[in-house]
């Protein structure tokens, strides 16, 4: 006998295991879907985060190269004798004022004598001359350095007097074979504390940074450390009370799925005191005999929320059928739109479209709402970071599609300037005043090279270092240089008309210009890169800006060009003949000419 069913049961269970097969299909699609997004988001998050702290490590910690590089430079070039010792200081003090983050600046000539620049714990600056006594750590310093020939990071040291340990550069100071002396700057335990306690967002987030196993930066060392000595200069990991760094050795790898890093990130989760802990470390090399740790470590529960909301949603779903349909459809459009916007977000963020960034929207969800104010707070933090990135250099190099493409000989053309007569002008003046002179000035002189297409290659003190010919490639090169230096006397001579109104001393500049084949691209460590041009011309064009000061050493403004880039000027810029000249670094002499200087108005 055929079995029949009824037909109320029957579309009963049909509709039934129709909405369930079809509620099961959509909520396992939409956990595998959401997962994906998540982890691929988390790991977006842990990476660009590492990144922002460490170009915030990185712009605290080279501020100590910039200045004792360019005091060396200035004392290499002989900018200063024995009988500057006054002139001297007050060049030590501006370059130390202008970089708020050292605490110890050391100057000594090769026999023995020390200046030493210090900042005092209520903000203001003090110096004073040293006769370091023989086995004294500057002693040791000075011996040290006369066996190197380039700068170096010495192990962290702890300075009697300033009572803080210092991580430290050293730059010994060689003309050819003669050693001059060093050059050497501080960077205090407190204030790397102090950097890692702003970066911090406890309960959050932690940031803290070790060196060999001892602490060199954490929230808790933003003051003074007691217990510091010569024989002890840091805190080993167990010695600070926090209940993650003292255990870091116990530590497992973080086992997420999805969740995808590079290899030099390490993502690791920890139990201490009853919480789970989720930390995250980078090694930052270039800072020591050892890389530095950079890391930050947060409670694991507001990191892996993401996760476990799906999960409770699908739990949810699966017990109320229906509503948990509809609670899905909802579920799905609160989490995945501010994924999508978050990711859009972030595909702008790497193009460096910072400005055209909307901050995410607040959420009720706490999870969600978490996840927009740690990106928004990394927004803010990256539109900072971009005052210290060349943004200009960095979009020409994606748009020629030059990113990590190496090396290429290109012919290039460089230029120098260079403020001739520094210390006299800058005599009399606080330390403060000195940064505003030179930051007013470079903007002055920057502002007139990009107009033309230029390429800031480095600032180095007052002097600048541009290129053109990469890494767009240019016809007119030699004319674009040439054309921004005399927009650059043009800019020097109405704001000496100013300084004249103030009472204030003419500024001189001189600018040397050479053309010719250069080695352009990626020249650095694997941790650290420099988009810039090697090659004799660039040595050339530095010699061609000091040749200025023998040519016309009392003019307000000289444009001295070689021979390379005159040919490639045609009729365009009136030029005089002004010799042929031996400089330093070539076998050949160079025919020099010099721009003529008309009365082209200053660019607003």
């Amino acid at each position: 006998m055929q079995t029949r069913f009824r037909l109320l049961p029957t579309v009963v269970v049909c509709v039934c295991t129709l909405v369930l097969v079809s509620a099961g299909s959509i909520f396992v699609l939409h956990l595998l879907t959401a997962k994906t997004l998540v982890s691929d988001l988390v790991g977006r998050v842990v990476v660009r985060g590492l990144s922002g702290l460490e170009l915030a490590l990185e712009g605290h910690l080279d501020p100590a190269r910039y200045q004792t590089q360019f005091i060396a430079s200035a004392i290499r070039d002989g900018d200063f004798d024995d009988a500057e010792r006054e002139d001297v200081a007050a060049f030590a003090e501006g370059s130390f004022a202008a970089a708020p983050q050292l605490s110890v600046l050391v100057v000594a000539d090769a026999l023995g004598n020390v200046l030493r620049v210090a900042r005092a714990p209520g903000g203001e600056l003090e110096r004073e001359w040293l006769n370091p006594k023989p086995g004294s750590p500057l002693d040791a310093i000075a011996g040290e350095t006369r066996a190197r020939k380039h700068p170096y990071w010495g192990p962290p040291v702890f300075s009697p007097f300033t009572g803080e340990t210092l991580l430290n550069l050293r730059v010994p100071i060689w003309r050819d074979d003669t050693y001059l002396g060093f050059t050497a700057a501080g960077i205090s335990t407190a204030a790397l504390s102090q950097l890692a306690l702003e970066l911090s967002e406890p309960p959050r987030s932690t940031v803290f940074v070790i060196y060999r196993d001892k602490v060199l930066g954490h929230m808790y060392m933003a003051l003074r450390t007691p217990g510091l000595s010569p024989e002890k200069p840091l805190l080993g990991t167990g010695e600070i009370i926090d209940p993650v760094i003292g255990r870091l050795g116990d530590a497992k790898p973080f086992e997420a799925a999805g969740l995808t890093l590079p290899k030099d990130i390490k993502v690791l989760e920890l139990e201490s005191g009853g919480t789970d802990y989720l930390i995250v470390t980078k090694p930052v090399s270039g800072y020591g005999d050892a890389p530095l740790v950079l890391g930050a470590y947060s409670v694991l529960s507001e990191v892996d929320s993401p996760f476990r909301t799906v999960s409770r949603a699908v739990t949810v779903g699966a017990a109320l059928l229906v509503f948990a349909l509809a609670m899905a459809v909802l579920m799905s459009r609160m989490i995945t739109r501010p994924i999508r916007q978050t990711s859009d977000r972030v595909a702008a963020i790497a193009a460096l479209e910072f400005d055209s960034v909307v901050p995410l929207r607040r959420s009720w969800i706490r999870e969600i709402d978490d996840l927009a104010g740690s990106f928004n707070a990394m927004l803010v933090g990256l539109k900072s970071f971009q005052r210290y990135v060349p943004r200009a250099l960095v979009t020409r190099l994606i748009r020629e599609k030059k990113v990590g493409a190496g090396t290429e000989e290109r012919d290039i053309t460089v230029m120098f300037t260079d403020i001739a007569g520094f210390t006299p002008i800058c005599e009399g003046m606080i330390p403060a005043e000195v940064a505003d002179f030179i930051n007013h000035h470079l903007t002055m002189v920057s502002s007139c090279i990009e107009r033309e297409g230029g390429t800031i290659d480095k600032y180095i003190g007052d002097a600048v270092m541009a290129f053109w010919g990469a890494p767009d490639r240019i016809d007119d090169a030699p004319v674009r240089a040439v054309r921004a230096a005399m927009a650059i006397q043009a800019a020097i001579r109405a704001d000496n008309e100013t300084r004249a109104t103030a009472g204030l001393l003419p500024v001189r500049i001189r600018i040397g210009i050479h053309s010719g084949p250069l080695i352009v691209g990626d020249i650095g460590s694997p941790n650290r890169i420099n988009y810039t041009v090697v090659g004799d011309v660039v040595n050339a064009a530095q010699r061609l800006e000091g040749l200025g000061k023998e040519v016309d050493p009392e003019a307000e403004s000289i444009v001295l060009v070689s021979e390379a880039t005159r040919a490639g000027l045609g009729d365009s810029v009136a030029l005089a003949e002004v010799g042929h000249f031996k400089v330093k670094g070539k076998q050949e002499e160079l025919e020099v000419f010099r721009v003529v200087a008309d009365e082209t108005p200053a660019p607003e």
